[in-house]
């Protein structure tokens, strides 16, 4: 069952010398060909092409794989030409102002009415206090004025003869500076005589009292009618003025009418109310309008105006917006407020605003799902407008603080969302939102890898040319595309794919750019492409470093040479969010007679996860599996990741412990110099793990600083082998014979590699040769049942000595 060690050509993928036509990226012309991504593209041009109602777009992925660029070039290619774009525009509401009316036109008309409103406001404000200035109005307007004084002139003709022969005069008593009023007084040789006179001359004895109290009866008759009459000329007066206003009415209606009468050219239901509404509020104010106001007065013909927020003349296509930046204001529109003397508030139809969902109406609106969602209430009013297809523009004030509000009539829209999030969003979304499979009908999925092969090689190699020209990088060398190739394969996680998120491998470009630049190279070269990998790993591996450095100086106790019964090296990865590294840890067992069975340290003290848990409870079914058939199991082992401050999880050490567990058993030694990776079944076979690059080049790195004695290496499971694509200095290490990587399929072939020692196989005597591994693990097994067994019967009540 001898394993040989994995030889150069399989740890590795190395881009062939052969593997591009070019000697340098100058002598490629840049495409831009989606690469990568046919699943995905397949879906995307089916979204944009479905106009159905709930067939708006997810588009899932790693972010950096090109989901937006796709969508954008698929949109050019569309034939996306429409003759069904609508223009936008608000315009006051006379009998409610507060509810601006929404209108909306054909492409184009919308600037055409607009445009033709101005002209009309311009015409009416030099037609109508032409009309009203005219000779005709000055004409007729006299002619009820003469009327109205001839009138008041009888009146008050016949008061003052009524009072004349009473013996009274009508007069004009003044009442205060400049101002008189009316009264009646009696008459005294011919002239009015005020009663404080009269009362005088009673008393002088020149009348008698009872000609004072007739003066007084007669003044207060007289003075009622006199009242009366200046009564009647007050409503004639008002009577006089609405006939003048009726007549301003019927000389301008002909004007105003024929003036607005061009807005009825549009032939919209809610024109010809805006147009009727415009006349009967002209109408009915004239002066207002008629007057010229003064600079600090509010021209009023300020409210003919229309507002347009949507302009589409001129556009022959379906508007794409994207928005970066979405909010309530920014995706809905908004409604802006002035702050006026007084410190008031003031807002009308004039200081609406659209948002990019209505500049999208018609056509197509991309934004990001992260974005729309960390903006609180923004997904709720996104997935109600398009439930509705209706869109309402409000006052962005959730704390009503400010007491003035506009509510614009809501806008029917026809818009197609395209959000780009990552999958588990659309996961959640799609949990937690009953409407969301609705609304959102095509996911379109972009993988962030895709099969190595000449085909895909020469389309990642476009790619970078495109960068490299698009970026005025200096070119590359075909060795240097070879180069960020094979990082890309790295990028994956596997051999046989090469990634496709081409921001991680643009910045591998440019950074190479720049160490070609620094090194006075007009060219960049495959040296500087790994100069860019080292310095970047060397930028933020700091912790790594500092975790290195306690194990080199035996803080943190890790074995490279010798052997040890129970103690064995595991593999770990720490994952941060820009990078992963792998590390030893030392993984011990201790058994001893018992009934516990195995006890999970970690478990113990909280720090065990659940698929950790797991494999720990597969260790057991392999042992009950393998050993124990005609006994009962009778140990206590403890498992330990040693010198293990947090949490512990994954599988990837349950083959690690296993082994650990079979060397406590059998007291074999295992090897120091060797490192192990991998979960196991209850079989006993080794599973695939993740992070098989990171654990290998991690024990790889503390091996060469403490001196690599040829005797080192890892053991990965031989379904990882795929998946590696190491380092470099690992591969130069194997090539020299100093380091090795062995491809384990089973438990069996690990413990011989570890031990030295056979493992064996089970006898058709159900026993296994002697001096095996897995001999001297069911006799310790048997032994420590045997022990047990003899333990409870000397303590079995009656027994002897006892």
């Amino acid at each position: 069952m001898k394993v040989d060690p994995l030889s150069p050509e399989h740890l590795r993928w190395r881009c062939p010398d052969d593997a591009f036509e070019f000697q340098s990226t100058s002598e490629v012309t840049p495409t831009e060909k989606i690469v990568g991504q046919d699943r995905a593209v397949g879906a995307v041009r089916l979204g944009l092409e479905i106009s159905s109602l709930g067939y708006n777009m997810f588009v899932t992925g790693v972010s950096g794989t090109g989901r937006e660029t796709t969508v954008k070039r698929l949109l050019d290619s569309m034939d996306i030409s429409t003759s069904d774009l609508r223009d936008i525009c608000y315009v006051h509401n006379f009998e409610n102002p507060r509810c601006p009316i929404a209108i909306s036109f054909p492409a184009g008309d919308g600037r055409e009415f607009a445009e033709a409103l101005e002209e009309c406001v311009g015409l009416l404000k030099s037609n109508i206090p032409a009309v009203l200035q005219s000779e005709r109005t000055a004409a007729e307007r006299r002619a009820v004025m003469n009327r109205l004084r001839d009138t008041e002139k009888q009146l008050m003709s016949e008061m003052e003869n009524e009072a004349t022969e009473a013996g009274f005069a009508v007069v004009q008593i003044p009442s205060g500076p400049g101002t008189f009023r009316p009264d009646v007084l009696p008459t005294v040789e011919g002239k009015p005589v005020s009663f404080e006179k009269l009362e005088e001359m009673t008393e002088a004895g020149e009348i008698t009292t009872e000609r004072l109290e007739q003066y007084r009866a007669t003044h207060d008759s007289l003075f009622q009618k006199l009242a009366e009459v200046f009564r009647k000329s007050k409503r004639l007066e008002m009577e006089s003025q609405n006939e003048i206003n009726e007549l301003y009415k019927r000389l301008v209606h002909p004007t105003v009418e024929g003036i607005l009468s061009r807005l009825e050219e549009f032939r919209q239901e809610k024109v010809s109310a805006y147009v009727a509404a415009a006349e009967d509020t002209i109408l009915d104010d004239l002066r207002t309008y008629a007057e010229t106001p003064d600079e600090e007065e509010e021209d009023p013909f300020l409210f003919f105006t229309a507002n347009l927020i949507v302009d589409n003349s001129g556009r022959k296509g379906k508007p794409v917006v994207v928005e970066q930046f979405p909010d309530s204001d920014s995706l809905f529109g908004s409604v802006e407020r002035v702050l006026m003397d007084g410190n008031r508030y003031y807002t009308d139809f004039r200081m609406i605003s659209a948002g990019s969902m209505l500049q999208a109406n018609g056509g197509y609106l991309v934004m990001d799902a992260m974005d729309v969602i960390r903006e609180p209430g923004l997904w709720q009013k996104l997935t109600q407008t398009l439930r509705n297809q209706t869109l309402k523009i409000s006052t962005s004030d959730p704390l009503r603080l400010f007491p003035v509000e506009l509510h614009p009539e809501p806008v029917e829209i026809d818009v197609k969302v395209i959000l780009l999030g990552p999958s588990w969003l659309y996961d959640l979304l799609a949990q937690t939102d009953p409407e969301f499979a609705l609304l959102f009908r095509i996911r379109a999925d972009f993988d962030d890898r895709m099969s190595l092969d000449k085909v895909n090689l020469d389309d990642f190699a476009s790619v970078l040319v495109a960068i490299v020209h698009g970026e005025g990088l200096p070119h590359m060398t075909r060795e240097a595309v070879g180069a960020v190739a094979e990082r890309a394969v790295r990028l994956t996680g596997r051999r046989d794919k090469i990634s496709t998120e081409f921001s991680r491998v643009a910045d591998y470009v440019r950074q190479s750019a720049y160490w070609a630049r620094q090194e006075g190279s007009e060219i960049v070269e495959a040296s500087h492409v790994r100069r860019a990998i080292r310095e970047k790993r060397r930028r933020i591996s700091l912790s790594e470093d500092y975790l290195k450095e306690s194990i080199l100086n035996r803080v943190v106790m890790i074995d490279t040479e010798g052997s040890v019964v129970g103690q064995i090296n595991g593999l770990a990865v720490y994952s941060g969010t820009t990078y992963s590294f792998g590390l030893p840890a030392r993984v011990t067992c201790q058994v001893s007679v018992g009934r516990e069975g195995l006890i999970n340290i970690e478990r113990e003290a909280d720090l065990s996860g659940p698929t950790h848990t797991k494999g720990v409870l597969i260790i057991h079914g392999f042992l009950r599996g393998r050993y124990a058939q005609d006994y009962p199991l009778s140990l206590a082992a403890s498992l330990c990741f040693e010198q293990s401050y947090g949490g512990i999880d994954g599988d990837s050490a349950s083959s690690t412990e296993l082994y650990a567990l079979l060397s406590a058993l059998s007291e074999l030694p295992l090897k120091q110099g060797l490192a192990v990776t991998g979960s196991v079944n209850q079989h006993g076979v080794i599973q695939a793990i993740g992070g098989v690059n990171e654990k290998v080049e991690g024990f790889f790195s503390i091996c060469r600083k403490r001196g690599l004695t040829g005797d080192q290496g890892v053991l990965v499971p031989v379904t990882n082998v795929d998946h590696l694509q190491l380092d470099p200095e690992v591969i130069e290490a194997v090539e020299a014979g100093k380091f090795h990587v062995y491809p384990v399929a089973t438990i069996d072939e690990g413990i011989e590699l570890l031990t030295g020692v056979e493992a064996g196989t089970r006898g058709e005597s159900g026993r296994y040769p002697e001096g095996t591994v897995n001999a001297l693990v069911d006799a310790r097994l048997r032994e420590m049942a045997e022990t047990l067994r003899s333990f409870w019967a000397r303590s079995a009540p009656g027994a002897d000595g006892i």
